[in-house]
């Protein structure tokens, strides 16, 4: 898609008013097509698990960017998490479950056993009261 982009963009520099509506419309199909998508994966979440409580973070994407580099800044920037968790907030009532918003904050730190909240942080959680081991990020899916 990008590269598509970047086609369109050149030819939109330099064919004015036709270029424009070219980008125009592609826009508008990009849109769209990650539209569908995004309701194409709540409808296939909530038919694989009817009648469940979501649990979803409250993610914050300027706080995601003051720690990334250009790369990793791209990449967020084009997440839809917020439409995600929109369409899933109108849709799950519809098929019988819950959407619950969970505050993110230590989620990676804290025992998912004892409650004791690490201040290391590396890619494995581990424990120091309880001896409990862990992805971190799995740890933090637990908590939620």
């Amino acid at each position: 898609m990008e590269l598509k982009r970047g086609r369109i963009q050149s030819f939109a520099s330099k064919h004015g008013r036709k270029g424009e509506l070219l980008s125009r419309k592609y826009s508008h199909r990009e849109r769209n097509r990650v539209r569908d998508y995004v309701h194409k994966f709540v409808n296939k979440l909530l038919e694989m698990y009817p009648v469940t409580t979501f649990a979803i973070e409250k993610l914050n994407k300027q706080d995601m960017f003051q720690d990334a580099n250009d790369k990793l800044s791209k990449k967020i920037s084009r997440t839809v998490w917020r439409s995600i968790h929109r369409v899933l907030k109108h849709k799950a009532p519809l098929y019988g479950s819950l959407v619950k918003e969970m505050n993110p904050y230590h989620t990676s730190k804290s025992c998912p056993r004892c409650g004791w909240v690490s201040r290391k942080v590396g890619r494995t959680f581990r424990c120091e009261r309880c001896g409990f081991t862990l992805d971190r990020q799995l740890n933090a899916s637990l908590n939620i």
